[in-house]
């Protein structure tokens, strides 16, 4: 009976010490941050970003850092995706800070942003002019793309691999559906926004293949049968005839092969 009472009182006691930790001790000033180290930022928007992030870490202690009241810090930067937090005991504190990147350039009636991946204006990024561009009449929405078909161009444009994504001038919406133009090569008829990684996958394998060379266009909205429209090699330029280019074109897919007339 007495070591049940001394089990007891010991417990007690850990739970009274826990809970004056939990209250009190993790937030000694004897742990405080003093040392912070921010990597990863760059770009305009960094100054303000970096002095935010060191600002908030040095009101926290290391025993009880909240990663949440960083994020909160620089809630109106659409630049960061995430932050990751390594604290180094007693004083220090590591942030590395995961950007999004831009992926395309929206051209909302003249005006030109940056815009990610994941559907966000990246505000305070001058867009490059190699980024692919898209054209659109809706206007963002509290930072995000708001237009479904621009959402499904850039859905698109995720999806391509680098190599031709840095090829791609612009997608739009044609009578062919998702349209991609490439600034070196033909056009590129998605259809739909669907199955995307494939679409390009059997794009990469047309444009590789010497058959498509001079195409005007490949189609891939049926990536297991994909098509390229080129001219008769006996009037295309270059073959030393003296007529134009002709107006019939030859469909060259994994598949069976057309005329169309």
């Amino acid at each position: 009976m007495y070591l049940r009472y001394k089990l007891g009182f010991a417990v007690l006691v850990l739970a009274v010490l826990y809970a004056l930790w939990l209250g009190v001790g993790r937030n000694l000033p004897l742990f405080q941050v003093q040392r912070v180290t921010v990597a990863g930022l760059a770009g305009r928007a960094a100054p303000a970003v970096q002095t935010a992030l060191v600002l908030t870490a040095r009101q926290m202690t290391t025993t009880d850092f909240s990663t949440a009241r960083l994020r909160s810090a620089i809630a109106g930067y659409a630049g960061i995706a995430r932050l990751e937090v390594h604290t180094r005991f007693p004083h220090a504190v590591v942030i590395d800070v995961v950007e999004r990147q831009p992926l395309a350039r929206l051209d909302v009636n003249g005006t030109i942003v940056a815009v990610s991946s994941d559907d966000r204006v990246l505000g305070g990024l001058a867009p490059a002019p190699s980024l692919p561009l898209i054209r659109s009449r809706v206007s963002p929405d509290r930072g995000r793309v708001s237009d479904p078909l621009t959402r499904s161009e850039l859905q698109v444009l995720a999806a391509a691999p680098p190599a031709l994504l840095r090829d791609v001038y612009t997608i739009r919406q044609s009578s062919e559906g998702l349209t991609v133009r490439l600034r070196h090569g033909p056009l590129i008829y998605f259809g739909a926004a669907t199955l995307p990684h494939a679409k390009w996958d059997s794009a990469a394998v047309v444009l590789a293949s010497s058959t498509s060379r001079g195409a005007r266009y490949i189609d891939v909205a049926l990536p297991g049968r994909p098509a390229a429209a080129v001219g008769d090699a006996l009037t295309s330029p270059g073959s030393g005839s003296t007529g134009a280019s002709a107006s019939a074109a030859t469909l060259v897919g994994t598949g069976s092969s057309s005329t169309s007339g």
